[in-house]
């Protein structure tokens, strides 16, 4: 340890409430944040995403235990610990006890003694024994889905002790970094509406929280850019709010405590962190790309430190379609920028 374990209460918590989760807009930094906390000795990170708010107590809240277990266990990301297939082929898993992972996974999840337990918890339970770590070892655990963003009241809910890693980048990097993602999995489905309503939300969250703090719901804003250009500082006021001693181990990002090459848009491979995707945006976006994302999130922009390019909105901006666009997709943008965003999804307090 590079310092001392702040005096916290997180070891006199049941492991039930020990839970931290990470969320933000999609290429905030989600991902790279929970590869490098991944190295830290007191926490447990969990490697893939769970969508357990999202969708498996919203979308699945009132069906039974085995569909719940089954749509985590093949329906989302983390299908991969369970030796499913791994979407777009960017992980490997084949180092990773996969069917002992399921079986041990499924006894708990269906033992009378825990029928009345959260299958998140207890899928956490079942990685600390597949590593072989004690539960009373782990101060925090973590779970990272991007969208966890949209259900905070319901994690506060169910987890009253939890801590919230919020991350947020500049708009015009994240709609720079989708742009490359589209280009590269050619799903011809790409919103720009999409990029601003996820990133309008968080921005709202962020602002809310830096002018009345709420100490009912602890939240740390992680900005992306700060995390790239100094992640030392950075990740010294995560571990604070986690509750435990900053390490220089998280400086270098893994997953499963294997090296982690990260996932981004522009097939960069690396070893540690780089700053370089700050700023990638200038080169990768056209004038009028960058006047759409202005058009929309311009009037909380300059309040997060992210200065606007263009002085003022303009028609031609809006108009012109934003590469990756379909036609239908086009349509629907600006039909959602005009008459504002879908209704929110609601959150479950169940």
């Amino acid at each position: 340890m590079d310092a001392a374990a702040p005096a916290h209460e997180t070891p006199t918590l049941p492991f039930d409430e020990r839970a931290a989760f990470i969320a933000g807009p999609a290429r905030s930094g989600t991902t790279l944040l929970t590869s490098l906390l991944d190295g830290h000795p007191d926490l447990l990170v969990l490697p893939e995403e769970t969508a357990y708010f999202p969708t498996v107590r919203t979308k699945y809240g009132a069906k039974s235990r085995r569909e719940q277990f089954d749509y985590l266990t093949t329906g989302t990301l983390s299908n991969v610990l369970f030796g499913g297939a791994c979407k777009w082929g960017l992980r490997d898993y084949s180092h990773f006890p996969t069917a002992r992972c399921r079986e041990e996974f499924e006894r708990r999840a269906f033992d009378p003694a825990n029928a009345r337990r959260d299958l998140l918890v207890l899928l956490v339970e079942t990685y600390a024994d597949l590593f072989n770590r004690p539960l009373a070892s782990v101060r925090r655990w973590v779970e990272k889905t991007p969208a966890n963003r949209d259900y905070l009241d319901a994690i506060f809910h169910r987890f009253p002790q939890a801590r919230v890693l919020l991350t947020i980048r500049d708009p015009r990097a994240l709609l720079a970094s989708q742009l490359q993602r589209e280009t590269t999995r050619q799903q011809h489905r790409f919103s720009a509406y999409l990029v601003t309503r996820h990133w309008l939300g968080v921005a709202r969250l962020v602002r809310r929280h830096q002018q009345t703090p709420d100490a009912a719901r602890p939240l740390e804003i992680v900005e992306y850019g700060q995390l790239l250009t100094d992640p030392a500082a950075t990740l010294k006021r995560v571990c604070t709010f986690l509750g435990v001693a900053y390490t220089s181990a998280v400086l270098t990002p893994t997953k499963n405590g294997v090296p982690w090459k990260g996932n981004s848009s522009a097939d960069a491979k690396f070893d540690s962190i780089s700053r370089e995707p700050v700023d990638r945006w200038r080169k990768l976006l056209t004038p009028t790309e960058i006047g759409w994302i202005e058009w929309h999130c311009r009037d909380l922009m300059a309040p997060l430190g992210y200065e606007p390019m263009f002085p003022a909105r303009k028609l031609q901006h809006w108009f012109t379609p934003v590469r990756g666009e379909t036609p239908r997709e086009y349509l629907k943008s600006r039909f959602y920028s005009i008459f504002g965003k879908r209704a929110p999804r609601k959150q479950t307090r169940s």
